[in-house]
């Protein structure tokens, strides 16, 4: 977790108001209670904190895009700061991180091999379950350690023709830090991570090389319809 202070000091900054600095469990002085909820994720998460704590000259270059004046930068500021602080309120006061950790040694996951590739796929649920959802990256069975997709891989999604009523949806899939702006050099290495939904059927495209389809892994054990619990046929000869 990197060490950034960005709360102003207490009095008044371009005229408003300003909040006593808040001291994380870490001793670090933050922003918000956001900011310092941070420091309690469990160790090993490194969240980019232009994205999560963004400093008072990231938030100004942000605003100044939208078209915010130099008069309107503080104030604004101060929204985000309590837009962050409701946010955490609605977690109960803790930033959940479904979709942040990746697995753990002994973790139950999903693993598809690639053919002709040092790479495979693995799922894992990360928190989704009941939204019949799967995270997958790329990982490196000999090493043992997650990769970000090399260059030129990209995994397309097709319309799941049984479960058309899910309207899953179709195309490239992006992963959660291109969806968010980050250009690929900027995600470390291992942390890039992508989502699906279950029983998705897949094509990975490589440069050079056939392409690959398979289908996401299902949840079994959950329902479709969230409380209701379904009678399935069993087989037999008639």
């Amino acid at each position: 977790m990197s060490n950034v202070t960005t709360s102003p000091l207490v009095g008044k900054l371009d005229g408003v108001p300003t909040r006593k600095p808040i001291i994380s469990s870490k001793g670090r002085v933050c922003r918000n209670r956001w900011d310092a909820a941070l420091d309690d994720l469990p160790t090993g998460i490194d969240l980019d904190p232009m994205v999560h704590a963004p400093t008072d000259e990231a938030l100004n270059v942000r605003f100044r895009s939208l078209g915010i004046p130099e008069s309107e930068l503080a104030a604004a500021r101060a929204d985000w700061d309590n837009r962050m602080d409701a946010q955490l309120d609605l977690g109960g006061g803790k930033i959940h991180t479904f979709g942040i950790l990746k697995p753990n040694q002994g973790e139950v996951v999903h693993l598809i091999r690639i053919p002709e590739d040092r790479l495979s796929i693995r799922f894992w649920d990360g928190g989704q379950k009941e939204q019949r959802q799967f995270f997958f990256d790329y990982v490196d069975l000999h090493e043992k350690k997650a990769v970000n997709s090399p260059a030129g891989y990209e995994v397309e999604a097709y319309p799941h023709l049984r479960h058309y009523l899910g309207m899953t949806a179709a195309g490239p899939i992006k992963s959660w830090e291109a969806r968010r702006g980050m250009p690929r050099s900027a995600i470390p290495e291992g942390f890039e991570r992508f989502s699906v939904p279950a029983c998705t059927p897949c094509v990975l495209h490589r440069p050079g090389k056939e392409d690959f389809f398979f289908t996401v892994p299902d949840y079994p054990d959950v329902s479709p319809v969230p409380g209701v619990q379904f009678a399935t046929a069993d087989a037999t000869r008639w």
